[in-house]
């Protein structure tokens, strides 16, 4: 058997996500021997030293600082010295802080950094990797965005796959699947109950819910695709509480389904942004895809189009992710970094939904014709192509259009006292 290569891990986090890695790191041991690889879980920082983990034991720390500076203990084959570091860091703290002042920390240290936390890539992602470019070492972030499929690294590495003038995913696990049970005919209440029991949503699902998730996950996104001024702020999202059982009924009578969509256009002719609940045609990939699966679809100038898809949601997936980056990021990181690829895109564009055909449910209209209706949307520049009405709502499917048109139409329809929903239809193979 070939010698092992001992990488020792110090994990930022020991809660479900830090607990899962180290588990994982232990039940996939042979594959990882296979490899040649000695993967130890050391240390972990944590709030509480005494609250009791059921995961596999290690080092823990209240202070990042300590940890970081860690001792190398008489068991590490290969050590550079008593007082060598950690060979990689694996963040698992969420949010901003303090995970970006001892992700910093790390990265200047020389220690590579593995991490699945969206808010902190999305936010200070672009300075991190800086950083690391400077120190010499990897900063992976592979998990953040949909976790089950380490797509990330391939579109900051490869030129063509990083190309796409279209971006369109089903980014977030938790409002995929409450979409999903809302189309079985569940209530949101009840769809919202059941992902909290299957350890697919936390009790609080505020970013889950408002589409603040795959904001960020699409600036990450849009970061890597060149477009380094957008920040989460420019891409504001509709929470899926808009959404009823009606608007799946109606989407259905429309030859489609809805799903909660994060896309982007960087057409300079046809830029625009949209994250949230969006009318997806039943032919569309999108459409056969359930439960917390997500898929994310890159297309370029020529129409050619590349799909990932898998798991979205949970901590065994995300794990097993972040043990993939470690092995990547203390072997071969460093040496394939990201390609730049500035954009002309700016970020003031991105702030609207691209042009295309939308979705519409009204309610508020009931005695309303669906001749007098198609007039009335033709005559502000929205023509319907389709209209149901359900139980006293109408649907419509319209013709493309741009953010203003609809907007303006939008506006009239509240004028004469209707409930209004917009929703974009996303194209019938890829794109908008």
């Amino acid at each position: 058997m070939p010698d092992l290569r001992v990488i020792r891990a110090g994990l930022l986090g020991y809660g479900r996500v830090g607990q899962a890695v180290a588990a994982a790191a232990e039940r996939s041991r042979a594959s990882l021997t296979a490899a040649g690889i000695d993967l130890r879980c050391v240390a972990a920082l944590v709030r509480d030293i005494d609250r009791p983990r059921a995961a596999p034991p290690v080092e823990l720390f209240r202070d990042g600082a300590s940890l970081l500076a860690r001792n190398r203990g008489p068991l590490d084959r290969g050590a550079r010295g008593p007082m060598a570091p950690l060979d990689v860091v694996i963040e698992a703290l969420g949010g901003v802080e303090p995970a970006r002042g001892l992700v910093a920390a790390a990265l200047d240290a020389g220690i590579p950094v593995v991490s699945a936390n969206k808010t902190l890539v999305a936010h200070h992602g672009l300075a991190l990797a800086a950083l690391a470019r400077e120190r010499g070492v990897a900063f992976a972030y592979d998990a953040a965005v949909v976790a089950g499929v380490p797509c990330l690294g391939a579109i900051a590495r490869r030129p063509l796959v990083a190309a796409a003038t279209r971006i369109a995913g089903i980014i977030n696990g938790t409002s995929h699947y409450i979409v999903t049970e809302l189309a079985r005919g569940a209530t949101f209440a009840a769809a919202l109950a059941r992902a909290v029991e299957l350890g697919y949503a936390e009790p609080d699902s505020a970013a889950d819910l408002s589409g603040r998730d795959a904001a960020e996950k699409l600036t990450i996104l849009l970061h890597l695709a060149g477009c380094h001024d957008v920040v989460v702020g420019d891409l504001a999202p509709l929470g899926l509480d808009v959404l009823d059982r009606d608007d799946l009924e109606g989407a259905r009578a429309l030859g489609g389904t809805i799903k909660p969509i994060a896309l982007a256009s960087l057409d300079p002719e046809a830029a625009g942004a949209w994250v949230g609940p969006a009318f997806v045609p039943a032919a569309h990939a999108f459409a056969r895809v359930t439960g917390v699966t997500n898929a994310l679809q890159l297309t370029s100038a020529d129409g050619a189009a590349i799909t990932f898809s898998g798991p979205g949601a949970g901590p065994d997936v995300t794990a097993a992710t972040l043990i993939d980056d470690v092995v990547e990021a203390v072997d071969e990181g460093v040496r394939r970094p990201a390609v730049a690829r500035p954009r002309a895109i700016p970020a003031s564009a991105l702030r609207q939904p691209p042009p295309g055909e939308w979705f519409l449910r009204l309610r508020g209209l009931d005695a309303l014709r669906a001749a007098d209706l198609a007039e009335y949307l033709a005559g502000r520049r929205l023509p319907a192509v389709h209209l149901v009405t359900i139980r006293g709502a109408w649907f419509v499917r319209t013709t493309p259009a741009r953010w203003a048109d609809v907007r303006d139409a939008i506006a009239a329809l509240r004028a004469l006292g209707a409930d209004v929903v917009a929703l974009p239809a996303i194209g019938e193979d890829t794109g908008v």
